[in-house]
């Protein structure tokens, strides 16, 4: 069964990226572990703990032949946000026998751009768009122009913020109204609202959340 306290492979959701946002129970996680994983971002927030440190690059392979060289050593995957949305679990599961494996919560940019709205999402529909195709958001489009489907998407790689808006326009929705966050519970958050046709000449960076459907009051 997953998350065994004998595991050796500990999945840490490490929240937005900030101190402040990070968990107690994370934060001990991390400390017990004698090897840190993760981005360098994720990396830089433990800069003070002398432990042995693996940058992920984005060779999967190459990370994968690493944790079998370690394996039984205490080690520590730091995830941004929650591990439970879009993050290297479910690699690390088909890799990696579960009772191998501990998962630690954290809080997703999604949890947090939804706590800045005031509202609830447990109806909300939530897509990645990193790496996918656009037309993953056609099934959802008249629902989102009609303001029945509360959608929350998670931008990255060429799907910036910008070419959300670009297509949402392309497809008939301009002046659909969205609510977008980036670097959110960071000291350089950036909230605001607009229509679709405005993001498309935006600069947000290219990592935010973008939420449609909300009726703002």
């Amino acid at each position: 069964m997953a998350g065994n306290k004998g595991s050796w492979l500990k999945v840490i959701g490490i929240g937005p990226g900030h101190p402040s946002w990070l968990t107690p129970a994370a934060y001990e996680a991390v400390a017990q572990a004698e090897i840190l994983v993760g981005g360098r971002r994720a990396l830089a927030l433990f800069a003070f703990l002398e432990r042995e440190k693996r940058v992920i690059d984005g060779d999967l392979e190459s990370l994968r032949r690493f944790l079998e060289s370690v394996r039984g050593r205490p080690t520590a995957v730091l995830v941004s946000g929650d591990p439970g949305l879009y993050s290297l679990l479910g690699w690390l599961k088909r890799h990696f026998p579960e009772e191998e494996i501990m998962v630690i919560p954290g809080i997703s940019s999604v949890q947090l751009a939804f706590a800045r709205l005031g509202c609830g999402w447990e109806e909300a529909i939530i897509l990645s768009l990193h790496g996918r195709a656009l037309s993953l958001l056609d099934p959802y489009l008249e629902g989102l122009a009609q303001e029945r489907v509360l959608l929350a998407l998670l931008t990255g790689g060429s799907n910036t913020p910008a070419r959300v808006g670009e297509y949402l326009t392309s497809q008939g929705l301009g002046k659909v109204s969205l609510w977008v966050g980036a670097e959110l519970g960071g000291p350089e958050e950036r909230i605001e609202y607009l229509l679709a046709e405005e993001l498309a000449c935006s600069d947000f960076p290219q990592a935010a959340v973008i939420i449609g459907g909300y009726r703002k009051k």
